[in-house]
């Protein structure tokens, strides 16, 4: 089997970290994208924090596969 695999930067501009809580917005965006990509056969394989601010997570590295013929 081979697998092509897609790395996605999930985070929104403007967002003030420090000191709130947007688990929530990002949760959705990892949703979103993981819909999306899923249509067309992604799979989402891990996802960690690429950016802290603050002790928060403001941006997120989702890495998604698929396989390929």
């Amino acid at each position: 089997m081979k697998f092509e695999y897609e790395i996605k930067v999930l985070g929104r501009k403007g967002y003030r970290i420090s000191g709130d809580d947007h688990s929530e917005k990002l949760a959705e965006m990892v949703q979103l994208t993981s819909n999306e990509l899923g249509k067309d056969g992604w799979e989402l394989i891990s996802v960690f924090p690429s950016l802290m601010s603050g002790g928060a997570a403001a941006k997120l590295l989702a890495t998604y596969k698929r396989m390929v013929n």
